[in-house]
């Protein structure tokens, strides 16, 4: 038998983790570089899913976390690498 895990929510994610952000027609992917501060890698993703798989690379490749906005100033974890 397998436990399904809870969803982790955060009021902001850690420097170095990855934030998914919806602006009303694409996803963008950004990655957090200071208190309020987050460097723009990549835009225009026409789905979520393409975005997340991009989000799920970069977490995997530096063993960080993964966000997606989740109401105001509240983040649902998405993926999970750090240790």
């Amino acid at each position: 038998m397998s436990l399904m895990q809870r969803p982790t929510y955060i009021e902001r994610p850690k420097d170095g983790d990855y934030v998914m952000r919806f602006t009303g027609l694409t996803w963008s992917v950004l990655r957090r570089t200071g208190e309020d501060g987050a460097f723009i890698l990549s835009t225009g993703h026409r789905d979520r899913k393409a975005a997340l798989l991009q989000v799920r690379s970069l977490t995997e490749r530096d063993r960080s976390d993964g966000w997606e906005p989740d109401g105001p100033n509240l983040f649902r974890q998405v993926t999970r690498f750090r240790t």
